[in-house]
């Protein structure tokens, strides 16, 4: 009898085992490429956790910052064919040019423009949703980084207040989608460059550039570049997220509620994010002004009219990475957002 009682508490044993590893799907990698202990770092590993926890272990993420699965650009293909799970980064372009949407120059100017653009629901977000679309990857959420301004190492002039001179000259490292070379050698007056954004440091160290474009935020400025920065010029040249991807297949294996309990916490971190992005932003601008780095803004209408520059003498130069028809739907949305 005891032998009997035994093995039916063993089988029992057997089968909660069995059921506690079914319901525990593999864990699933997340990269993103800011550092450790950063801002992003500690938002997705909060959500990682939040998620995990409230499906009870059926999705689950371990998260590599710091480029560790290899580059933001590499990774995003990685995770198109299934080889990494998921990502949290800006988008790459080299599968399709079109996704320069995702930063294209002087969009908008300030974080409601932003918000109402690339937020949830936005008119740029559901561009760029279904571009990502065709390369497998599934949108979760976003990440917004920030408006980016311009790190300068060396103004060369005391023009630096007034912004249609302040770059003139200057030999400036401008991001690798064509349009802002338009934007930086015939608006800005700038001498655009192509550098890899591993060597800026070291190019802005020895006089190779005078700076750089490209900085999502301030305090992506104050990280990277404090030490080799005298001016942070606050244009808000480029506003940038990070994507939330996931493979479409693996994304599919997830139950449709948990699918939901997903979701629903990606809004909610989104949510808070844009409420904390003008808070980080004021308080990195701080650090860079108490290290003796000179933040300079400025007026809302000097940078309308550079914007309506960039729109008519730039954006139409690019008609073959951004079409003219996602262009002037994005201008139609503009001027409703600025009434």
């Amino acid at each position: 009898m005891k032998r009997v009682v035994l093995s039916i508490f063993v089988l029992c044993a057997l089968v909660l085992v069995c059921v506690s590893v079914a319901d525990a799907a593999a864990r699933l990698e997340l990269s993103h490429h800011r550092a450790a202990n950063s801002p992003l770092d500690n938002d997705v590993k909060a959500l990682a956790a939040s998620i995990e926890k409230a499906t009870n272990g059926r999705v689950a993420f371990d998260v590599f910052p710091a480029s560790q699965l290899g580059g933001y650009e590499v990774v995003q293909e990685r995770v198109s064919i299934g080889d990494v799970a998921s990502q949290f980064a800006p988008l790459a372009m080299q599968t399709d040019r079109k996704l320069g949407v995702s930063w294209f120059p002087y969009l908008v100017l300030d974080l409601k423009e932003a918000q109402v653009l690339y937020g949830k629901g936005g008119l740029v977000r559901g561009m760029l949703i279904d571009l990502l679309k065709k390369q497998d990857l599934v949108t979760i959420a976003t990440w917004p980084a920030g408006i980016g301004g311009v790190v300068v190492s060396n103004a060369r002039s005391n023009n630096v207040n007034d912004p249609n001179l302040a770059l003139k000259g200057l030999k400036i490292r401008v991001m690798a989608n064509k349009v802002n070379e338009y934007v930086y050698n015939d608006v800005m007056g700038s001498v655009a460059t192509g550098m890899p954004w591993g060597e800026l440091f070291t190019a802005m160290q020895t006089g190779v550039i005078d700076g750089l474009q490209g900085c999502a935020s301030a305090e992506s400025a104050y990280v990277m570049f404090r030490d080799v920065m005298k001016y942070y010029l606050a244009y808000p040249d480029h506003y940038e997220s990070f994507y939330f991807v996931v493979n479409k297949d693996i994304w599919n294996k997830i139950s449709t509620e948990d699918q939901k309990t997903v979701l629903k916490l990606c809004d909610e971190m989104e949510a808070r994010r844009w409420k904390q992005i003008t808070i980080d932003e004021a308080s990195y601008r701080k650090k860079l002004t108490d290290m003796g780095i000179k933040v300079i803004t400025y007026d809302h209408k000097d940078l309308v009219k550079i914007r309506d520059r960039v729109t008519k003498e730039c954006w139409t130069k690019v008609y073959n990475e951004v079409p003219k028809e996602m262009q002037e739907k994005i201008l139609k949305e503009l001027k409703k957002t600025s009434k």
